[in-house]
C-alpha cells in the first residue's frame, strides 16, 4: 500500500518551489490563511471542527500531480488506486471497496464544485486549473449527502476574474513524459469574464510488453474547461463546460509463473511452498501480455451555478449535466500462454442530471443552511470475458475432466478438415449487459449555534430517498469462428455449434433465459451530525463530533434474480444500504511564536454492510462476486510543522489505525466457509512521513529544495488474504513494509513570473509487488501489479 502524509506537510513541503509566487513571499505562513468550504461556508481551515486535509493548487503543481491518484501517499487516511483510471478505487481510513459494477456506489463521495461525480468514468479526472482539494474524513452525509459515508473529496476550481491573466506550464521527463497546461483569463466587460484552460498529459509508459513490443504503464489524455462569470445586479452566474478525452494502453499485468512447461495440475488455487518456488520476481522479469488492452474515455459536463441575495439570506443554485462513455480492456492472466488466455472488457455509458438549492443565513447566534437536492442517473454497462477453447480445456483438465476441444479439433483434423488439429484454439466470448436508473432526493439542514464567543454547537440532519431500477441481460456465448467451423465440418465429428455448452464464465447467469430480467428497490435514511467545538485559547481549538453517513443500497450486477433458486442472494440480488457511525475527538493548535502547527484527532467508527467485490467462487475460473461485511476501527491522526529558521521548515505526519472485521463470512477456493470476524481488514497499522523544506535568495531569485520520505508498516493480512497478499516466496514478497522519497529543486525569478524545477519521484527507486491476484489464480496463474520506477522531470513555468 502507498503511504500518506499530511496536508499541512505537503502545503509547506512543496511551497518552496511554488510557481508564480511573488519574490520574497513566505509560503510557510500560507497554511494559516487557507479558506475552505468543508461546512458549506467559507472558513479558515484551522477553524473547521472536522478532521480534514487541504491540498492547494501550489501543492498540486509542485508535486506534479495530474489527478487524485497522484496524491496517494501524501495525505493521511486517503487511499486512491488509479491503476485503471476508468475504474478508480477511493478509500478513507481503510474503508476502500473495489467494486467497478454499476449496481453499487462508493462510500467516498467525489465532488467537483459541489457536483457529485460518481465512482467510475467521471470520478478520476485530470486536474484542471484547481484552487484546492479538500479531503474530509469521517461521515459527511449531512452536508454532502448520499455516498459519503466514509468521507468526501471536494475539488474546487478557479473562477473567471475581472483582470487579464495568462499562464503556462510544461513538463518533460523520461519514459516520454510531456505534459502541458495553459490558461487565459479575459475580462469581457465590467460584469463579465471568461477563463479557458487546456491540459495535456502524456507518456509512453515505463515498461515494454515483450509479447508484442508495445509500451505499457503510460498515459494519454487531454482536457479543457471554458468558464463564464457574469454579475447581474447583486446576483452572480457561473457557467462552465468541461471536456476530457483519455486514450491509453491497458495496465500491465505481470505474470509470476514464467516457466511455460510448469504443470498446472494440482495447483488449482493452492499456493504451498513447493509451488511458489516456481514464481519469478515481476520487478525484473519481462512483461508478457498476449492482450495489450487499453482504456478510453470521453467526458462532457456542463454546470450552471447561481448565487442571489434574498433579504439577509443567500440562495445558491447548482444545475449540472454529466455524460461519459468509457472502455477498458485488461489482460487477466498475465502471460502470453494460449492455454490460460483470458481478458476482460468493461464498457460504460452514463448520463446524469443534478439540481441543488441551498438557502443560508446568519445572525448573532446562529449560522444556518437548509437545502434540497435532486439526482437522476442512467448508466449502461457491458462486461465481457474473452478467452479461448484452449483455456476451457485447461480448466476442464484441472477439474478432473478431459481436453474436449483438443480432442474435437484433433478428430476434425483426422477427418481431413484443413488447418485444424489438436493444438488449435478458437476465441470464446461471454457478455453481461446491465442497465441502471437511479433517482434520489434529499432535504437537509445544518445549524451552528454560537453558545458563547468561544463555544459552538453544530446540529445537522439530512433525509435521503433513493430508488433504483436494475436490468440484467446475459445472452449465450459468442464464438463466430468456432460456430462456422462446426456448422461447416461438425457433422464429421457428430457435433454442431448448437450442441456446445453456453456460458462458462457467467455460468450463474447462463442458467437463466437470455432475456432481460428487472428489479426495483427503494431506500430512505436520516443522516445526523452533532459537533461541539471550543476555543480553549485563541490558538487552540478543541472539538468532539458524532456523525453518521449513508450509502444507498444496490444490486449485484453479476447475479440476475432467479426466483427458482434455493439461494436467497440469487433470488434477490439487492443489498441493504451501508451506514457508518463515527466518534471523533480532535484539536487544532497554532503556535505563532515559533510558526508551528500541530493538529490531531482520535477516531472510532463502525461501518455496517460495506459492499465490496471479490475474485472467487467455486467455478473453474474466478468470478467477481459482491460481498458485504461489518467493519470497525479506531485510530489517531497527527500532522505538524515547525519552522526552525527563516526559510527552513520541518514537517511530518502519521496515522495509526486498527481496523478489523466485526462480522464477515466468505468462502475459500474450495467453497469452505471462512469466518473472518475479529481479524484485520488489511490496512497497515502505521503510515507516516517526514521531510524538510528550505529556500534562499540566489541568482536574482529564489532557490528552493524539498526532500520528503514516507513509510508504511506491513499489510495486516487475514486467513483469506494471507496466501497472496502476504506472500513470502523466494523470488519476492507482498504486503511488506516500505516507503519512498521524493526530491524537488526549483528556482523562481524575482517577479515570480518565471521558474524552472527538477522533480524526482521515487528517488531511491523502491519497487513493490502488490495486488497479487487475478481471475486465473484458481488455475495456478496469478498475476500482480508493480509500482513504477524512479521518474525524473524538468518543468518550465511562466505567466504574464
Amino acid at each position: 500500500m502507498k503511504t500518506p502524509a499530511t496536508t499541512t506537510s505537503i502545503a509547506l513541503a512543496l511551497a518552496g518551489g511554488a510557481a508564480l509566487v511573488p519574490y520574497g513571499a513566505s509560503a510557510a505562513d500560507d497554511i494559516q490563511k487557507v479558506v475552505v468550504t468543508a461546512q458549506s461556508r467559507s472558513q479558515s481551515a484551522q477553524e473547521v471542527p472536522i478532521s480534514m486535509e487541504v491540498v492547494t493548487a501550489r501543492d498540486i503543481q509542485n508535486l506534479g500531480a495530474k489527478n487524485l491518484g497522484d496524491l496517494t501517499g501524501y495525505l493521511p487516511g486517503l487511499q486512491v488506486d488509479a491503476t485503471q483510471p476508468t475504474q478508480p478505487v477511493f478509500g478513507i481510513r481503510g474503508v476502500q471497496p473495489g467494486d467497478f459494477g454499476i449496481g453499487t456506489d462508493t462510500p467516498v463521495g467525489i465532488y467537483v464544485d459541489g457536483v457529485y461525480t460518481g465512482k467510475t468514468g467521471g470520478a478520476l479526472m485530470n486536474f484542471i486549473d484547481l484552487q484546492r482539494v479538500e479531503v474530509l474524513k469521517g461521515p459527511q452525509g449531512t452536508l454532502f449527502g448520499r455516498n459519503s459515508a466514509a468521507g468526501a473529496i471536494s475539488v474546487v476550481t478557479n473562477e473567471p476574474e475581472n483582470s487579464f491573466d495568462m499562464a503556462g506550464h510544461i513538463k518533460v521527463g523520461d519514459y516520454g513524459r510531456a505534459n502541458l497546461d495553459a490558461m487565459i483569463n479575459l475580462p469581457l466587460g465590467q460584469d463579465t469574464a471568461a477563463r479557458l484552460v487546456v491540459v495535456r498529459a502524456a507518456s509512453d509508459g515505463w515498461v515494454r510488453n515483450a509479447a508484442n513490443g508495445a509500451h505499457a504503464g503510460g498515459d494519454q489524455s487531454w482536457a479543457t474547461r471554458l468558464s463564464l462569470k457574469h454579475k447581474l445586479g447583486d446576483a452572480t452566474l457561473n457557467l462552465s463546460w468541461e471536456h476530457e478525452q483519455l486514450r491509453q494502453a491497458g495496465w500491465p499485468a505481470f505474470g509470476v509463473v514464467k516457466d511455460g512447461s510448469q504443470p498446472l495440475a494440482g495447483y488449482r488455487g493452492v499456493y504451498d511452498a513447493a509451488y511458489v518456488t516456481n514464481f519469478t520476481d515481476p520487478r525484473t522479469a519481462p512483461l508478457e501480455n498476449d492482450v495489450s488492452g487499453g482504456e478510453r474515455r470521453n467526458f462532457d459536463g456542463v454546470t450552471l451555478r447561481a448565487e442571489l441575495p434574498l433579504g439577509g439570506m443567500t440562495l445558491r443554485s447548482t444545475t449540472a449535466y454529466r455524460t461519459f462513455s468509457s472502455f477498458n480492456q485488461t489482460d487477466n492472466d498475465g502471460t502470453a500462454r494460449v492455454d490460460v488466455s483470458l481478458s476482460n472488457t468493461d464498457q460504460k455509458r452514463a448520463y446524469n442530471w443534478q439540481q441543488e438549492f441551498k438557502l443560508s443565513g446568519r445572525t448573532a447566534q446562529l449560522d444556518w443552511i437548509a437545502g434540497a437536492s435532486f439526482y437522476d442517473n442512467r448508466e449502461r454497462q457491458a462486461s465481457t470475458a474473452l478467452l479461448t477453447t484452449a483455456t476451457l480445456d485447461t480448466v476442464n483438465l484441472l477439474g478432473g475432466g478431459n481436453a474436449d476441444f483438443a480432442a474435437l479439433f484433433g478428430g476434425l483434423g483426422q477427418a481431413g478438415v484443413p488447418g485444424v488439429d489438436g493444438a488449435s484454439s478458437f476465441g470464446w466470448g461471454e457478455t453481461s449487459y446491465n442497465y441502471l436508473q437511479t433517482r434520489a432526493v434529499s432535504l437537509y439542514e445544518d445549524v451552528i449555534w454560537h453558545v458563547t464567543p468561544a463555544t459552538n454547537l453544530t446540529v445537522g440532519v439530512r433525509w435521503s430517498r433513493d430508488r433504483k431500477n436494475m436490468e440484467w441481460y446475459v445472452p449465450g456465448r459468442s464464438s463466430p469462428a468456432l460456430d462456422t467451423l462446426l456448422d461447416t465440418y461438425g457433422a464429421a465429428a457428430g457435433l454442431s455449434a448448437a450442441a456446445l455448452p453456453s456460458n462458462q464464465i457467467f455460468y450463474a447467469a447462463g442458467r437463466l433465459a437470455a432475456t432481460p430480467v428487472r428489479a426495483t428497490r427503494s431506500w430512505s435514511d436520516w443522516s445526523p451530525r452533532l459537533v461541539l467545538d471550543h476555543k480553549l485559547t485563541p490558538d487552540l481549538l478543541l472539538f468532539a463530533s458524532l456523525s453518521q453517513g449513508y450509502q444507498a443500497g444496490g444490486f449485484n450486477v453479476f447475479t440476475p434474480p432467479n426466483a427458482a433458486s434455493a439461494v436467497a442472494a440469487e433470488r434477490d440480488p439487492s443489498f441493504a444500504p451501508e451506514k457508518m457511525t463515527n466518534l471523533e475527538l480532535g484539536f487544532k493548535w497554532y503556535f505563532p511564536g515559533i510558526r508551528a502547527t500541530l493538529n490531531g484527532s482520535l477516531f472510532a467508527y463502525r461501518f455496517k454492510n460495506l459492499q465490496d467485490i471479490k475474485l472467487g467462487g467455486t467455478g473453474p475460473i474466478a468470478t467477481y462476486n459482491v460481498i458485504n461485511s461489518d467493519q470497525q476501527a479506531k485510530g489517531l491522526d497527527l500532522d505538524g510543522r515547525l519552522r526552525i529558521a527563516p526559510g527552513v521548515t520541518l514537517f511530518g505526519g502519521m496515522e495509526l489505525i486498527d481496523q478489523t472485521y466485526r462480522s464477515y463470512r466468505t468462502a475459500d477456493t474450495s467453497g469452505a466457509t471462512l469466518d473472518l470476524s475479529g481479524q484485520p481488514v488489511g490496512t497497515p497499522s502505521f503510515t507516516g512521513m517526514a521531510g524538510v523544506n528550505a529556500s534562499w535568495e540566489a541568482l536574482d531569485g529564489r532557490i528552493s529544495a524539498t526532500l520528503q520520505g514516507t513509510y508504511h508498516s506491513k499489510t495486516r493480512c487475514n486467513d483469506d488474504t494471507r496466501a497472496l497478499q502476504c506472500l513470502n516466496a523466494p523470488a519476492f514478497r507482498t504486503g511488506e513494509a516500505g516507503g519512498k522519497a521524493d526530491l524537488r529543486l526549483g528556482w523562481d525569478n524575482a517577479s515570480g513570473k518565471f521558474g524552472v524545477g527538477l522533480l524526482v519521484n521515487n528517488l531511491f527507486n523502491k519497487r513493490y509487488v502488490y495486488n497479487l491476484d487475478g481471475q486465473t489464480k484458481q488455475v495456478g496463474m496469478p498475476y500482480a501489479s508493480v509500482t513504477p520506477p524512479r521518474t525524473i522531470g524538468l518543468e518550465l513555468k511562466g505567466s504574464l
